[in-house]
């Protein structure tokens, strides 16, 4: 049975969630899966494969996100790793993805990692945000909603399974 690190950055508790519908969907692939807060900083020691995910603030995953990444860089090189980035713009579909694709890819470019698979998932613009977050956002016209897709993640998941050392 493989054991799973599911790692996050979040603010909010957005990406949270998204992780921990991660966390559920590979335990029911058959992992031993534990989730936790980059700002928990996790030890990699003892895992046979990592999911780090994180929100976006002012275009770069969240500090403490690309502070564990930097600091078990060595670690995730050695083990199967995938990535995921939330975010409000990913909502529009395939014609921002690749600016939100850019988030992770700057983490994967600064720490020397190739993750077998990146997903990109839309988060929200809500009361879960502060109040200059929501400023931000209402003058940028940004919608309000959760525009979370856990089906997506689910199939996401599920699909990055086997390159994370899962059975399919």
């Amino acid at each position: 049975m493989s054991k799973v690190l599911v790692v996050y950055g979040t603010t909010s508790g957005c990406t949270q969630s998204l992780a921990e519908k991660v966390g559920d969907t590979l335990a029911q692939a058959g992992a031993t899966v534990q989730v936790f807060s980059a700002k928990d900083a996790p030890s990699v020691s003892g895992y046979d494969a990592v999911v780090v995910g994180s929100g976006v603030r002012a275009g770069q995953w969240h500090k403490p996100a690309q502070s564990w990444v930097a600091a078990n860089a060595k670690a995730l090189k050695s083990i199967p790793v995938a990535f995921f980035t939330c975010g409000l713009m990913i909502r529009d579909g395939e014609s921002k993805a690749d600016e939100v694709r850019a988030y992770s890819k700057a983490i994967e470019d600064a720490n020397g990692i190739d993750p077998v698979d990146v997903g990109l998932f839309a988060g929200w613009n809500d009361k879960h945000l502060s109040f200059p977050e929501r400023t931000i956002l209402k003058m940028m016209k940004s919608p309000e909603g959760d525009f979370r897709d856990f089906a997506a993640v689910e199939a996401w998941t599920k699909a990055v399974a086997p390159r994370l050392g899962l059975a399919s």
